[in-house]
């Protein structure tokens, strides 16, 4: 087994159940190096309002022994006051043109890859954040989803036709992470602190130029004599 997931081994037969506790458990004493590097980037740097944007989750960095993985889940943040999805999605999910699985996680015989899902990730708070949920799941033990630099997943965001805002940032909600890696027969679940998170750059948002009927461009008839 790969010496990187020994600390995670030896907390699995513990046997401690509730995830929770679990999370916590690994964020106070684990100290090993991170499995891979997550980044959400996007495929312009600026836009303006009314555009289309594609968001890209990508994932590097693994180590050079890392066997696979069994499950990925990710949710990737944005906020609701700039960007909306409404024409991507039915009831919240987004439909089969409006997202893309990455060539490592498309085959439908060996992976499992949900359509994601839009939602409200801080319940009770007072935020314009939402997040898309992303999750992909190897089919049988006989399948991992492969350790190497991937795009898991494109999909499709609009900039809000009214917006005012001049950036925004569209990134990686990782305290929501959950990962299980795909040794035979003692799989176990990877938390936040084993990702890097690469910083994402700002989505940066420019106005459309308005022209005036009264615009020094423009002149009036002389009137009549």
């Amino acid at each position: 087994m790969n010496k990187r997931f020994s600390f995670k081994k030896a907390v699995k037969g513990m046997k401690v159940l509730p995830l929770m506790f679990s999370m916590i458990r690994e964020t106070a004493m684990d100290t090993t190096a991170p499995a891979m590097s997550v980044e959400v980037t996007t495929d312009k740097e600026v836009y303006t309002p009314g555009e289309e944007v594609t968001v890209l989750l990508y994932l590097r960095d693994f180590a050079p022994n890392d066997r696979g993985y069994s499950y990925f889940n990710f949710i990737i943040q944005y906020d609701s006051q700039v960007f909306h999805n409404l024409e991507y999605t039915q009831h919240s999910v987004y439909t089969d043109d409006n997202y893309t699985a990455g060539n490592e996680v498309n085959n439908l015989f060996e992976f499992n890859f949900q359509n994601p899902v839009d939602g409200s990730i801080y319940l009770g708070m007072n935020t314009s954040m939402r997040g898309i949920d992303i999750q992909v799941e190897a089919s049988s033990r006989q399948h991992s989803i492969p350790a190497v630099d991937q795009t898991l997943v494109t999909f499709k965001l609009r900039v809000k036709e009214q917006t005012l805002a001049s950036s925004s940032t569209i990134s990686l909600a990782n305290e929501f992470t959950r990962i299980r890696t795909s040794e035979a027969g003692s799989s176990f679940y990877l938390y936040s602190p084993d990702v890097t998170v690469i910083p994402p750059a700002p989505v940066f948002i420019t106005q459309s130029p308005s022209v005036s009927v009264f615009s020094s461009g423009s002149r009036s008839n002389p009137p009549l004599q």
